[in-house]
């Protein structure tokens, strides 16, 4: 895999690391487009960082902006990124039965 294309897959898994992306992310999911504002009341979280968050996931293309008056919407931009949500999760599952055959073998 050619360099360029490596360093934009890194970019996007970087956007998708931190607690609160995935949380926009998982909102997003099952809201479909939310104002900033709902986003903020929901997460319980001051409006500047979850600004810079879906700013990120913006960058990247993980969601996709709308300006409406003084309103900011945001949607998840290609559904596919709830399936590498999906994927995670289902890897970390199979980790913890993993780790829990190996603490019952004890």
């Amino acid at each position: 895999m050619q360099e360029p294309i490596v360093k934009m897959i890194a970019g996007y898994f970087q956007a998708l690391s931190h607690p609160t992306r995935i949380e926009i992310l998982q909102l997003l999911r099952s809201k479909g487009e939310m104002c900033v504002c709902e986003i903020v009341e929901k997460l319980e979280k001051d409006q500047s960082n979850i600004s810079r968050h879906l700013n990120a996931l913006k960058t990247v293309g993980v969601l996709e902006f709308r300006g409406e008056g003084a309103r900011s919407f945001y949607k998840v931009k290609y559904k596919d990124v709830n399936k590498i949500l999906d994927l995670v999760k289902s890897i970390l599952h199979a980790q913890v039965k993993e780790g829990q055959k190996v603490l019952e073998a004890f």
